[in-house]
């Protein structure tokens, strides 16, 4: 059937409005009072589908202020449109009352009663999202077969609507959520040192490269005395805006409690049992913690089920500080044992988180230890910076694959 001229140019009109605004409550209300008047309908309406509810809400009523429209809803299913967006079926009654499917609730809080009704699904992209529907034709009469083709093409200006608007929510929110989190990393990015810290004989030095803009790994040193540098470096489980507050909270407990000059074991201990109360069951950390003597190169640690930081003596003897503790945050009470060792004159202490040895290149090999372990090697040999070396070489490796895991560690020479 085809449109009459009038009935064009009002179609064209209501394409125009539909190109005027973002805003698309104006947009639709103005739409629905055209088919309105050209169906010659007492008013028209719009319900959208609530899936997570399991009904639909009426979002445009012309009849209606905006407080009643909020207080009708009908079930998927049921009712007229609920049947229609259930099945995209178009339903045209000419006296809806006579209808089993007919939803009468709704009557009874608007105070119309409802006689004519024509009702089409309301479809976007290939997805049925609620219906529209007129009601109660002016003359009395039901409504026409032009009046169904108007009321589908309107409806598809709806749905052309409430795709951009949907589109333009979506970016506007993906700018908050990329702003929050650009945010985000500039305050994680000053919970890890700025720069290298010269201590005594020692230097220390850190690298960090999250998977996404923020992460949870982290590294640390700072002094505790004129003779005493505590660092660390952990790995929350997992990725992204909870990993990096995890350890946010853990940078604040160790802050905090490394001032009150407890046993070192004494503090992972109690490390461990906040991190257990504070933190989802299914979260942990691995973590390697050190006090080093910057004068004498002795050396406490604990390793925490973090993966094995390397020595590589000055003779270019290897060797790793494999973990003979739990990590953190699994089990609470946990015990935890310290082990000693002496840096000297000339070795480098590599200590790393698994995102490095897991590096993978494109067809999916990991960087390994044991490629680690050559590079450092050479690094040392060829007197290289670590923090500039080993980054190009897991790049060179990875050959820019896409990263799957934050990429930290430290050094200490």
């Amino acid at each position: 059937m085809n449109l009459s001229r009038e009935n064009l140019e009002y179609l064209i009109a209501a394409f125009e409005i539909v190109a005027s605004s973002l805003d698309s409550k104006e947009v639709l209300n103005k739409i629905m009072n055209q088919a309105a008047k050209l169906t010659g309908a007492e008013a028209a309406s719009i319900f959208i589908v609530d899936e997570s509810a399991g009904k639909l809400d009426l979002k445009v009523a012309t009849n209606l202020t905006e407080e009643q429209a909020q207080k009708i809803s009908t079930p998927i299913g049921e009712g007229l449109v609920g049947y229609v967006a259930k099945t995209g079926k178009l339903i045209n009654l000419s006296n809806a009352q006579d209808d089993s499917r007919f939803y009468r609730a709704i009557d009874k809080i608007t105070g119309v009663t409802t006689k004519s009704c024509l009702t089409v699904p309301l479809i976007v992209e290939n997805k049925i999202v609620g219906a529209t529907q007129v009601l109660n034709k002016a003359d009395g009469k039901v409504f026409s077969n032009g009046d169904e083709l108007l009321l589908t093409e309107f409806s598809r200006l709806a749905s052309v609507t409430l795709n951009t608007s949907w589109l333009h929510e979506q970016i506007v929110e993906k700018k908050k959520i990329e702003a929050d989190l650009e945010i985000a990393r500039s305050i994680q990015n000053k919970l890890l040192p700025d720069k290298e810290l010269v201590h005594n004989k020692f230097n220390f030095n850190g690298f960090y490269k999250p998977a996404q803009n923020i992460g949870g790994d982290y590294f640390d040193y700072y002094p505790l005395s004129l003779n005493e540098v505590f660092f660390t470096v952990g790995d929350v489980s997992g990725k992204g805006a909870q990993a990096s507050i995890l350890m946010a909270s853990v940078k604040s407990f160790l802050a905090a409690s490394l001032d009150t000059n407890n046993d070192f074991a004494e503090l992972v201990f109690k490390l461990n049992n906040f991190f257990f109360l504070n933190s989802p069951y299914d979260k942990f950390i691995t973590m390697f913690l050190g006090i080093l003597d910057t004068e004498t190169g002795s050396m406490t640690y604990i390793n925490a089920g973090h993966e094995p930081p390397v020595i590589i003596r000055d003779s270019n003897k290897v060797e790793e500080l494999v973990s003979n503790n739990f990590m953190l945050g699994a089990l609470d009470n946990l015990e935890f044992k310290t082990s000693e060792t002496i840096l000297n004159a000339g070795d480098i202490l590599f200590i790393y988180s698994d995102g490095v040895t897991e590096a993978k290149s494109k067809d999916k090999k990991y960087f390994g230890a044991a490629n680690l372990i050559g590079h450092l090697l050479s690094c040392k040999k060829e007197k290289e910076d670590f923090i500039k070396f080993i980054p190009e070489k897991i790049n060179a490796f990875t050959r820019h694959a896409e990263q799957s895991d934050d990429i930290t560690f430290l050094v200490i020479k």
